[in-house]
């Protein structure tokens, strides 16, 4: 069997421009997990959050799943019904979050110091709400054996699934992947798993999928961002565009470029845009520090092209 394979969501990075076009240039994305949206009444969520789920908008060639941020029972199943509402039938709930304003606000990862209160939360919401419910969870908040905690009192649960990013949330994205703790995960739950944390190349991937042979369901997040190739390399997928890679890099740089000033309003905006994907592609190329710190002391948009132009006709080698 092929693995089933999941766009991360990337606050500010992977939301409705960068999917289609994505889509529109590589394969190998099965579902998309959407950056998170917090606010029951609609007049509050945050407006671009809430227009990057207008289903006409999103052209992608995979599923979309959008995410919910809350604590609050009653937020949680407006949430739902206005996604439902929208087309989307498979809401995923965030107990995963790791930045600190969002914990100090019991949500995202906090919840996993709380297992009374994430039962109680699900038990209220899916009661009521027309939506399957998955999760996307850490190893805990301030300590690995949380979720060992919280894992059999879902059991009874009718999830989707449980994405398991085997960190704390303490550890932001830094040190290693514990996967010994992913393992001990796998024996405490029934439900389906989704593997996410560090693929970051085909090599790891096989490394995983080798010593996790009951996994067929694995989240890209930083990795896909940095190799957009990856998720066609981990399918064994090819499209043959007749282009070199890159080639292919290069093209869909400039449609993201085109369709985020058609988006975007001033230079300002489009710039820190290409900046913020910038940081992350600059990792794909041999010595990409050096046109991410000039990207990022850019000011016009002529200047951003100019020297776009140049460090792509110098073909800069890709590390990819």
């Amino acid at each position: 069997m092929k693995p089933v394979l999941y766009m991360a969501p990337m606050r500010g990075v992977t939301n409705c421009v960068y999917r289609n076009v994505y889509s529109s240039m590589f394969g190998g994305y099965d579902f998309a997990v959407t950056p998170f949206i917090r606010n029951s009444n609609v007049l509050n969520i945050d407006c671009k959050v809430l227009r990057d789920l207008f289903v006409q908008r999103n052209n992608a060639d995979f599923e979309l799943i959008p995410q919910i941020l809350s604590k609050s029972i009653k937020d949680f199943i407006s949430l739902s019904k206005i996604m439902f509402d929208m087309g989307y039938k498979t809401v995923n709930w965030n107990l995963g979050c790791p930045y600190k304003k969002i914990r100090r606000k019991s949500r995202g990862a906090a919840l996993l110091s709380e297992p009374e209160t994430v039962v109680h939360i699900l038990n209220e919401v899916i009661a009521v709400v027309p939506n399957h419910i998955s999760l996307k969870v850490r190893l805990g908040n301030e300590n690995n054996n949380e979720l060992f905690k919280l894992l059999p009192l879902l059991n009874d649960f009718p999830l989707e699934n449980i994405i398991i990013h085997p960190r704390t949330a303490s550890q932001m994205y830094s040190g290693e992947v514990d996967i010994s703790a992913f393992e001990k995960c796998l024996s405490l739950t029934k439900h389906s798993v989704v593997y996410n944390g560090d693929i970051d190349s085909f090599d790891t991937f096989m490394a995983l999928a080798n010593r996790l042979p009951e996994i067929n369901m694995w989240m890209i997040g930083r990795g896909g961002v940095i190799n957009p190739f990856l998720p066609e390399h981990i399918k064994n997928l090819t499209r043959d565009t007749g282009m070199k890679t890159i080639e292919r890099f290069v093209r869909f740089h400039d449609e993201l470029f085109d369709t985020y000033k058609k988006e975007l309003s001033g230079p300002a905006h489009i710039i820190a845009k290409m900046t913020e994907l910038w940081s992350y592609w600059s990792k794909a190329f041999e010595g990409g520090n050096r046109v991410l710190r000039s990207v990022s002391r850019t000011k016009k948009i002529n200047q951003y092209v100019s020297l776009i132009d140049k460090y792509f006709y110098n073909e800069p080698k890709l590390l990819i």
